[in-house]
């Protein structure tokens, strides 16, 4: 006897542009409210479809909250007062997409002038309303059946009133591992809105720049931190010996200045490089 599975994928369109049969431009939607002078926000994004057949998606709202591994948290609605998800109306709300064609989505979010001071929250989840169907084998043959529903979810902020984007760095470390040496870095986010950081680390020996490398940039949600591991480049190192790694993280503040800031680590390298 066949048994059904329903399941449902999903990707959160942060970093993640295209994902299955569908994919979305911009990848999250930020609003400053404080620029708005109407009590509404509207923007727009723009889906494209299955190249090879036309399909049917609709669309709708959900809450999230950044956790503190620096993805999407999905939360059930809730009294959370910076859930906005019940502000946003979608036009069109249910759609098809011809062959390898785009569909523009209108995104409006009504009275942000009630919202909170701080940052708000929602994401648009696009879904195919068809279902797919596959057989999972087992040793006797067809064993069950899969179906799956594909959504992607775009990320939406919008930041009002007394807002602040604030970061620092509570520790800079190397980390050892048999596997290759990585670097340890906790990151605190200490406004009451996500920060959003990029990185490079500096590979120095006495006064000399030896290398130099880009780290992943990541979103740490308000009043949170993040603890990151990258991997140490050591392919210019060419002798042992002691070196210090200059870590430069950088983002922009509530007023879209680029902030910096900076750490320190000792990286001692034994042996044959």
């Amino acid at each position: 006897m066949k048994k059904k599975l329903l399941g449902i994928l999903i990707a959160m369109a942060i970093g993640i542009p295209t994902y299955a049969s569908v994919s979305v431009a911009p990848t999250r939607l930020e609003i400053n409210a404080n620029k708005i002078r109407n009590n509404y926000a509207t923007t727009a994004i723009e889906i494209r479809g299955d190249k090879s057949k036309a399909t049917r998606y609709r669309v709708y709202s959900g809450y999230f909250k950044i956790s503190d591994q620096s993805t999407v948290e999905i939360v059930d609605k809730n009294s959370d007062i910076y859930d906005m998800s019940d502000k946003i109306r979608y036009v069109p709300s249910e759609f098809t997409i011809p062959p390898g064609k785009t569909q523009k989505l209108r995104v409006n979010i009504a009275n942000i002038k009630n919202l909170p001071d701080g940052e708000s929250r929602a994401i648009l989840y696009i879904e195919d309303i068809e279902t797919k169907e596959y057989n999972v084998p087992n040793n006797l043959g067809i064993g069950a059946q899969l179906i799956l529903k594909t959504r992607v979810g775009v990320p939406i902020y919008v930041d009002k009133g007394k807002f602040v984007k604030k970061a620092d760095i509570e520790y800079f470390k190397v980390v050892k591992n048999k596997k290759g040496d990585y670097t340890e870095i906790k990151i605190n986010s200490t406004g009451n809105s996500r920060v959003r950081y990029n990185g490079i680390v500096q590979i120095v020996k006495g006064k000399k720049l030896i290398d130099e490398y880009s780290i992943e940039g990541r979103a740490v949600g308000e009043n949170n931190h993040y603890i990151a591991r990258d991997a140490i480049k050591t392919k210019n190192l060419k002798e042992a010996g002691e070196y210090t790694l200059k870590l430069i993280l950088y983002y922009q503040d509530e007023n879209g200045v680029r902030k910096n800031i900076k750490k320190d680590a000792i990286y001692n390298v034994d042996g044959n490089i």
